[in-house]
């Protein structure tokens, strides 16, 4: 670094602070090595992208209260399809996840979108609803219909990655204002164990329910009528991003491999938002 120094004949790092901080040419000069170090990979990818055979590394994120009920839908069929991309899988909360892509640590993630950051392409992968669940001891059990008004007053057990998606869902916010007990949390078995202690009631997206095997536990999942509850799932990358071969596969595979209810509430949701779309 010295030796770079003198021959710029500037100083790039403070070395009177520790920790060491770059001077203000010093932080210019950083961010264009990145510019440089980012467009000779992009060479390199060029290449790789024009051979019919994806492979290289990818680094993918994933919010926790996706990973469960998503990777093993689509894993083991891209892992066979595309054997030769090596796909490095992390388990990270949205904020981590912006600063992972900020900064070039991962390649994707997918997360509840939108995210609000313009410095991302965002690319929708589904529509997802969520389900209430509820003890067999709870009131709400023993109704035919049951709507998202009903939940107003209730001890609610939210999960706190839950997205407010459009107005279409704007309700599922106004469920935080309730007067009793609002339990936030990233795990759905805990939020399930509550439930099952009769200690408040939940919402589960439809991937979660899908892993509930148990006849019993499988009765405590109910519809909402009228306005479901949802979230947006989508694929997240920098709009520089380098490997777009993969990045379309990985997105190729996601969606062959969701279950028929998914395809169809994406259809749905899609004339929702364009009424062009037949």
């Amino acid at each position: 670094m010295a030796k770079l120094e003198n021959e710029l004949e500037v100083i790039i790092f403070d070395r009177s602070k520790k920790p060491l901080k770059p001077t203000a040419i010093g932080e210019k000069i950083i961010e264009q090595a990145k510019v440089v170090l980012n467009e000779s990979k992009r060479i390199e990818q060029i290449l790789l992208d024009t051979r019919d055979v994806l492979e290289g590394e990818f680094r993918l994120g994933i919010i926790p209260s996706v990973s469960g009920g998503l990777l093993p839908l689509f894993l083991s069929s891209f892992i066979e399809k595309y054997p030769k991309v090596k796909l490095v899988l992390s388990e990270l909360q949205t904020m981590d996840m912006l600063k992972k892509l900020e900064n070039e640590e991962i390649d994707a993630g997918i997360a509840s979108t939108p995210l609000g950051d313009s410095s991302l392409i965002e690319e929708s992968l589904y529509y997802e609803p969520f389900y209430l669940y509820l003890n067999s001891d709870h009131p709400l059990y023993q109704k035919a219909e049951i709507f998202e008004k009903d939940l107003y007053g209730e001890d609610l057990l939210l999960l706190s990655e839950g997205h407010c998606f459009r107005n279409q869902v704007s309700q599922i916010c106004k469920l935080r204002k309730s007067e009793g007990v609002v339990f936030e949390s990233g795990n759905f078995g805990t939020l399930i164990s509550l439930v099952e202690k009769n200690l408040g009631i939940t919402l589960l997206p439809y991937l979660t329910t899908e892993q509930i095997k148990s006849k019993d536990q499988r009765n405590r999942i109910k519809k909402f009528a009228g306005k479901v509850p949802s979230r947006e799932i989508g694929l997240v990358y920098r709009r520089k991003h380098l490997k777009q071969g993969i990045l379309k596969a990985l997105k190729s595979s996601i969606l062959e491999t969701l279950p028929d209810m998914l395809k169809d509430s994406n259809k749905k949701m899609k004339k929702i938002i364009d009424p062009k779309i037949s």
